[in-house]
């Protein structure tokens, strides 16, 4: 199953907050590497995000979200799609000529 997952930070972000922000980008690199995260996506004044996830579950998706360092700061709301589509990214044709 594919999820969406919406996350509200606060309006104000106290230090604590913007200190965690770097590891945990990080931390999303990491798991879209493992293919555990399939994209991220953050508003341009940076107060919502959203990331999409393949699990079996939404207590799944919530166990990988309760490891987010950010988890005690955010809100965060979990959908399950019913239909994801996505562009597959263009690969360059090679040509020997």
């Amino acid at each position: 199953m594919k999820f969406i997952v919406e996350i509200i930070l606060p309006e104000v972000l106290d230090q604590n907050l913007i200190d965690l922000l770097p590891s945990q980008y990080t931390e999303i690199g990491e798991m879209m590497n493992q293919g555990i995260i399939s994209s991220f996506m953050l508003s341009d004044d940076a107060q919502k995000a959203w990331l999409t996830l393949d699990a079996t579950s939404v207590d799944e998706v919530d166990n990988i979200l309760t490891a987010f360092k950010l988890y005690d700061f955010v809100e965060m709301n979990i959908m399950e799609l019913s239909i994801s589509e996505m562009a597959s990214p263009a690969v360059p044709t090679f040509s020997l000529n």
